[in-house]
């Protein structure tokens, strides 16, 4: 695979966690104005409509048959009113299901209905998929056959929403099992990484991959915020380190989304970014620098969001362009803009809604306006999930090329997003939640 083709793959995966929320925090922070607005209403309307986005709309959507009841886990091939279209699950979508009803679980409503549904695909998982050695299979039949397993050009991406899983699980029960479990998943995916014959799905080998560590970074925040663990500190602090000083290009004032084995520049590649991923990973270093108080880390990071965010709007049509964007190349903004997907939208309300509560930036509420005016205009299309890609002009559009299945419905960054928002909006309002949120992940 060329590599222009291989920045293009990466763009699909994406990631994890609570947007610049510190479970060392002990007071929400104090705002003068109890009727301050944000996407057209109070803090208060917002937080309830994205309730009743997540409870009405996002939940029941997958009791028509994402969710196997039988068996537990996720099928994520699925018709518009949720009916699945084949029985297949994917680790990705396993690991990604565990962290968000455990998630919603462990902060925003303690129903029992959802600490069973993350049982029951935790249990499928690691009986299912899990191929020892913090490897898993990546594909299964819904009875658990195996479709595809490990295999040389396997990604560890999936082993980390796995091991991302199992550690918000093991909050809730503390068995030592979830969090060895997780643990092993992480090691074992920085030894493939580390290798210098490693492959992500493409012919080419020992790239260095700015979505891996966005990854480890945000699992590793989470993770160590509950527990301690020295090494994790390490490989946490490495990763960071990586994004900051190695992918990021300050010639050109973007990140890179590949590097070779040694982390040096792709010449070839070398005026490219994943602006999508490039955005969602400073988000994710915000929060990183405000949990630690580490106030020029921030200010970094939150003027590369913005820079990110600008470049890659489409001020004709709105919306985000998220996939390949290049500096010097002859790239017309139609190709940028062919594909404008839900993901990346999240993640651009996520930052902005992480700045506007930490400093009530009026340029971070603006910009969250417009995007969550796009999001409801463009994605949530009548059912319960929203599309996952919309075309230069706001039209749906299928990534096939991308190797993503047209019927594939996502069960992450859309739960994710309204869950953070309202625990940022309780947060804003001084309250734990409208039922037993939490203060922070």
């Amino acid at each position: 695979m060329k590599r222009r083709n291989f920045l293009m793959n990466a763009g699909a995966a994406s990631a994890l966690m609570l947007p610049g929320v510190s479970c060392t925090e002990k007071k929400p922070p104090v705002h003068k104005k109890a009727e301050e607005t944000i996407a057209g209403m109070t803090w208060k309307q917002h937080r309830e409509e994205l309730w009743s986005r997540l409870f009405d709309e996002y939940l029941p959507f997958w009791d028509h048959g994402g969710y196997d009841k039988k068996y537990g886990g996720f099928i994520c091939n699925l018709d518009k009113s949720g009916v699945p279209v084949d029985d297949q699950k994917f680790i990705w979508y396993q690991g990604r299901a565990v962290w968000v009803y455990s998630f919603l679980y462990n902060h925003i409503k303690k129903d029992p209905k959802y600490l069973e549904i993350a049982r029951k695909t935790r249990d499928f998982m690691v009986e299912k998929m899990y191929a020892g050695d913090g490897k898993w299979v990546e594909l299964v039949h819904r009875d658990g056959r195996v479709i595809k397993g490990i295999e040389p050009d396997s990604d560890i991406y999936g082993w980390l929403f796995a091991a991302n899983g199992l550690a918000e699980y093991y909050r809730i029960t503390g068995n030592e099992e979830d969090l060895s479990l997780a643990k092993e998943s992480i090691w074992s995916s920085v030894k493939a990484y580390d290798s210098p014959h490693y492959r992500q799905g493409t012919e080419e080998e020992g790239y260095r991959i700015q979505g891996h560590s966005m990854i480890f970074l945000r699992l590793l925040t989470q993770l160590l915020s509950y527990h301690t663990d020295s090494k994790l500190e390490e490989l946490l602090n490495e990763h960071k380190d990586r994004i900051m000083n190695n992918f990021y290009y300050p010639e050109l004032r973007i990140s890179n989304e590949t590097l070779h084995h040694d982390y040096s520049r792709i010449k070839e590649t070398e005026d490219s970014t994943i602006t999508g991923h490039s955005l969602e990973t400073q988000w994710m270093i915000m929060d990183l620098a405000l949990r630690r108080n580490d106030m020029e880390l921030y200010e970094k990071a939150r003027k590369n969001f913005k820079r990110y965010l600008m470049m890659a709007w489409d001020y004709n049509f709105d919306g985000y362009g998220s996939e390949s964007y290049y500096v010097f190349r002859d790239y017309p903004l139609n190709e940028v803009f062919s594909i404008k997907t839900m993901w990346a939208h999240t993640e651009i309300l996520n930052g902005c809604l992480l700045i506007y509560a930490h400093e009530q930036s009026e340029w971070a509420r603006e910009w969250y306006d417009l995007t969550w005016n796009y999001v409801k205009d463009h994605f949530c299309l009548g059912t319960g999930a929203w599309e996952q890609a919309v075309d230069r002009r706001g039209r749906p559009q299928s990534r096939e090329k991308w190797g993503i299945d047209p019927n594939r419905r996502g069960n992450f960054h859309q739960p994710r997003f309204l869950m953070m928002a309202i625990m940022r909006l309780n947060r804003m309002l001084g309250e734990t939640g409208p039922a037993t949120g939490g203060s922070g992940a």
